[in-house]
């Protein structure tokens, strides 16, 4: 596998991560905030 091939994936899996991160922080701020489920 070439370098570029396996900084390119680190990359997207540091984005997806990161993303999935601020989506669980929000749902957490949400249910913190209304004490309600918001699904």
């Amino acid at each position: 596998m070439d370098f570029q091939i396996a900084l390119l994936l680190g990359q997207d899996g540091i984005t997806n991560g990161a993303i999935y991160a601020l989506l669980a922080l929000a749902l957490v701020l949400v249910f913190a905030v209304t004490r309600v489920i918001f699904i």
